[in-house]
């Protein structure tokens, strides 16, 4: 199998935020990218970007320069507060100089035309994975002995890579994307399973805790919910 086809295989495993105000372009550039990545959180405008970046674990952030009260570089601008390594790819119908001043601030993979070519798109994701691996982005610590492998979808315990069902790695993600907050049983139900029983999700967070060995590093408020530490 060639490198490109491997590559093009682990884009499955990356989850993108996509944020374009026109409807038809978002709905058509949403399926396009559905096919290629495994997760995409598609936003209307810069509002609703944000609140899903801030609420998901998000590879790679691609958004349309004008968005009405909020543009695409303002969000970048606030996005690169907080994290300032991911790959962010900024999309615009026309190129003004005083947008390319202020693009080349936010360490962008790309500023590129819309629409959006296939070609470019695919030259943009492979682009943006290796600077994923080269930063070592694809890997969250949680603690001394263990790690989360965002690509493998599986906890690292030194050369041991523990593989995770769909409810434990949906569990682990929300518990790393809020660490340090508490995350109540609704947002648990809301992400995993409206119709979950408290029951279920105790048991997902022990068989979780058995496979990072008794780590103590989820903690648990009863009757409101869990914590990664």
């Amino acid at each position: 199998m060639s490198k490109e086809k491997i590559s093009f295989q682990e884009f499955k495993n990356l989850s993108i935020l996509y944020a374009e105000d026109d409807v038809v372009l978002r709905d058509i550039t949403e399926k396009t990218l559905q096919l290629i990545v495994g997760k995409v959180y598609s936003a209307s405008d810069g509002t609703e970007a944000l609140a899903i970046f801030n609420a998901n674990h998000i590879d790679i952030v691609i958004l349309d320069i004008h968005m009405g009260a909020i543009s695409g570089i303002e969000v970048a601008e606030k996005i690169r507060k907080q994290d300032k390594e991911i790959p962010i790819v900024i999309v615009s119908g026309s190129v003004e100089t005083k947008d390319l001043l202020a693009a080349c601030k936010l360490n962008l993979v790309e500023y590129i035309p819309k629409p959006i070519e296939f070609k470019t798109m695919i030259n943009v994701l492979f682009t943006a994975l290796n600077k994923l691996k080269e930063n070592g982005l694809l890997f969250a610590k949680i603690n001394n002995s263990l790690s989360y492998d965002y690509f493998a979808k599986a906890i690292i315990k030194g050369e041991e890579k523990i593989a995770l069902s769909n409810y434990e790695i949906n569990t682990i993600e929300l518990l790393l994307s809020r660490r340090g907050q508490l995350v109540s049983y609704e947002t648990f139900f809301h992400v995993l399973d409206e119709d979950m029983s408290h029951g279920a999700l105790k048991n997902i967070i022990l068989r979780l805790r058995k496979k990072m060995g008794n780590d103590e590093s989820i903690h648990n408020l009863s009757k409101v919910g869990y914590m990664l530490i």
